[in-house]
Formats: structure tokens, sequence, C-alpha cells
């Protein structure tokens, strides 16, 4: 049964089981919206909203959220911090890093991988510019996606691609931009002492172009971590190269159903239905609707309830699939 837990602005949580990953951070567990909502901070007493409320009144507390990312650290072959892969970089990268950067030790970025073309992923990659201008921290920054992807930065920001199409002064963010393939897994090569970290994809369906066409959205392996942040099914081969994983981070918007999102009771049917499972399960991206406090009691009693009942003998599992793969458990 895997350890479930929702996670917070100030979650900073150790991998099992890896090889490189010393921790990971999350920069972000809300969604493009953010938390609190701007249309329950206008209405009096918050509009009943308990999550705005406590994220208005309570700045650094757990019901802040911005934009959904995580910052993998790594250490190298002497055990000591080697760098920091970043995923996503969206609308509230450049705030939470300024926070959460020093607190943690983390000055470079080594690499960004892209999940997708959407703005709570891609909006803060102008930011980049804090990092490699006059090389103050570094040179450049490596940014990992796939063409659908390039192809809608290159759109929207033309100058981080082509520098000549610059305004201004010219001051940009020197990138460096790697075309990776959904289904391909593939290397940050090893580099002034860092060691080689290996990148697997995890292709998943995160809502649809128009009516009918499907549209991609990755997830990222490295080690004994997964990491989907956003989808609404996942395809088996992707569960296939999620095997062996012992910490998940997983989609749950929010309680209802939603058309691009697994809901908070499809997360946790990921979990329940996924095999082997994995030490550590992990929930993110919520909307303004999902208290903290109220969803953590809730996990916690539903993941408590399961163990009961296998202790018991009295769970059983029905033939309908669950969104891990395997049969549900009633």
């Amino acid at each position: 049964m895997a350890t479930s837990g929702s996670l917070d602005e100030q979650g900073d949580w150790p991998v099992p089981s890896s090889t490189w990953i010393d921790k990971v951070l999350f920069l972000g567990t809300g969604t493009s919206g953010q938390v609190p909502a701007i249309h329950c901070v206008t209405k009096p007493d918050f509009g009943d909203c308990a999550a705005c409320k406590d994220a208005t009144l309570n700045p650094t507390g757990k019901n802040r959220r911005g934009c959904t990312a995580a910052a993998i650290v790594g250490r190298d072959a002497a055990d000591k911090q080697d760098s920091t892969i970043l995923i996503d970089c969206g609308k509230t990268f450049y705030s939470n890093a300024v926070v959460h950067f020093p607190r943690n030790g983390i000055r470079s970025i080594r690499a960004v991988l892209l999940t997708h073309a959407h703005a709570d992923a891609i909006l803060g990659l102008d930011d980049l510019r804090a990092w490699t201008m006059g090389g103050v921290i570094q040179r450049h920054v490596d940014i990992y996606l796939t063409q659908e992807c390039m192809t809608v930065v290159e759109g929207m920001f033309p100058y981080l691609v082509d520098r000549s199409k610059s305004t201004g002064g010219g001051d940009v963010p020197t990138l460096r931009w790697h075309i990776i393939h959904q289904d391909a897994p593939f290397t940050i090569p090893a580099s002034e002492g860092r060691k080689e970290v290996r990148v697997q994809p995890l292709p998943v369906l995160h809502g649809y172009v128009g009516r009918s066409s499907p549209f991609w959205c990755l997830g990222f392996r490295i080690d004994t971590f997964s990491y989907i942040s956003d989808c609404h099914e996942i395809p088996s081969a992707t569960l296939e190269h999620m095997r062996g994983s012992q910490a998940i981070v997983m989609d749950a918007l929010k309680m209802d159903r939603h058309l691009s999102h697994f809901s908070f009771a499809q997360a946790l049917s990921f979990f329940a239905s996924f095999s082997p499972p994995p030490a550590l399960g992990l929930l993110t991206d919520f909307t303004h609707r999902i208290e903290h406090c109220d969803t953590q009691e809730l996990v916690d009693d539903w993941r408590y309830g399961m163990m009961a009942a296998q202790l018991e003998g009295k769970a059983r599992q029905t033939k309908d699939v669950g969104e891990g793969g395997e049969n549900k458990w009633s």
C-alpha cells in the first residue's frame, strides 16, 4: 500500500532507494490559477473558501500554492550536493525560487525539463535571465522539451530561441534547447564532476486539442522517482515505465472529475491499483477548493482504512480496472 500525502510549497522529501536523487523540493503544488484565487479573496469572508482564506491570512502556510513545479536535487560521487534539475518553469517559478533556493542551498540549475506548453509550465522561462545574464551564476541553462512544446515556446518567446529577435537592450537568457521524444529515454550528460542522469519521459493524456485529438503531456522518471503533474489518463506503456518507482507524485486536481486532470478519487485509485506499490505516494496540482489539513485527514483515513481492511481480510479486488492498471479494491 502506498503511503500517500498531499503537498505544499514547503515540501522537502527524500526519495527512497534512489542512486542519485537526494531530495525533491516542491516549488509549487497549485494550478495555473494558484491559491488564493482572486474571486475568493475579493468576496466577503473569502466566499467561504477555507483554502483561500488561510492562504491569505497565512501566506507561508500550506494552502498558499504557486504553479506546480519541482526541483530535483542530486548528489555526486563524493556524496556532496551535485546539481538541481527543474521540472517546469511557470508563472510563479521566480517568486518561489527566491524563497526556496536559498533555504535549500540551491544556486545553479543544471537542466529544466518541460512537461507541456501550458502557461503554468513555461511562462517563467524568461526569468532564467537572472541565472545567465553576464554569467552571474552560470553561462547557460539546458532546456529539454518535445518538438510540440518547442513550437509553442518559439512562437511565444522568439527571442529566447533566436537572440537576433531580441529588442531593447537585448538582455535575454542564454538557453540551450534539446528536443526529446516522448517515448525515448535520454541522458543529461556528465560534466564538471557531475554524474550522468538518465531520464525516462512518461507520456500521459492531458485533455484534448479541439474535441477529439488527445493533448499529450509528459511526466518524468529519474531513478526511483516518477512525477506526473497533469493527466486524465495514463497509457499502459507509461505505467510499465513507472514500475519499480519507490516514490510517485500524482495529479489530483479536485474532488470532482475533470476533463484533463485526475480527480482526487482517481489519484487514490491509481495508488490502490498500481503494482508494485511505491513506498511513498504524493498528490499535487490542487485547486483552491482543496484545503490542505482537511485533505490530509481524508488521505490518512483512506490509507488506514485500506490497510485495516487488507489486514482483516475484508478487502477484495473487483473486476474493474483502476487508474494504476490493476483491479480496484473494495
